[in-house]
């Protein structure tokens, strides 16, 4: 109960509410009963049955310098490693690693083609290797490369798109960005 309802309730036509929220631990049917104690002479107390269903489902994580970058994040930094600095146009590139991990209790499913895509600059930015997936459960993790080689001066940027099987978080993207 995560709302009681307030007491007493007035007569003739008084209510109240109260909230029960349903957060299962475990997959499966979980079912409960609800007792209301209270002073009605043939209904006390007052009791009903409800029932969910715990599912399991994958939670994407994306983590750049071991530092979590938030689904839709358009502010680059340097600790979790979406800003990719200054290179020189001519000669100058920078590969950076990130990691995707699932901290949910179904395998993660990267269902892009490719599983990683880079909008934006993309003569500046390149997946230079690819996740693998599935992403187990639990515990499971990937990473991909990302290479950013600006071919002019000036401030470059890319979003990051991974398409996946996450109810909440698909496509999954964030912002990087570079200086030529």
């Amino acid at each position: 109960v995560t709302a009681q309802p307030t007491t007493p309730v007035a007569a003739t036509s008084g209510s109240t509410t109260f909230a029960i929220t349903f957060d299962p631990t475990v997959v499966g049917a979980r079912t409960a009963t609800v007792t209301i104690d209270n002073n009605d002479s043939d209904e006390n107390p007052y009791t009903f049955t409800i029932t969910g269903e715990g599912t399991s489902a994958p939670e994407i994580e994306v983590t750049g310098n071991s530092t979590a970058i938030a689904d839709g994040d358009t502010t680059p930094a340097t600790t979790d490693d979406t800003d990719f600095g200054s290179q020189d146009i001519t000669s100058g590139s920078d590969t950076h690693t990130f990691t995707i991990n699932n901290t949910g209790n179904a395998a993660l499913n990267l269902t892009g083609s490719p599983t990683v895509a880079i909008s934006g600059h993309t003569t500046d930015f390149s997946v230079t290797t690819l996740p693998t997936t599935p992403v187990a459960a639990t515990s499971g993790s990937t990473t991909f490369a990302v290479k950013f080689a600006p071919t002019v001066v000036g401030t470059r940027t890319a979003t990051v798109t991974i398409a996946n099987n996450d109810s909440d978080e698909n496509p999954y993207t964030f912002t990087i960005t570079g200086e030529g």
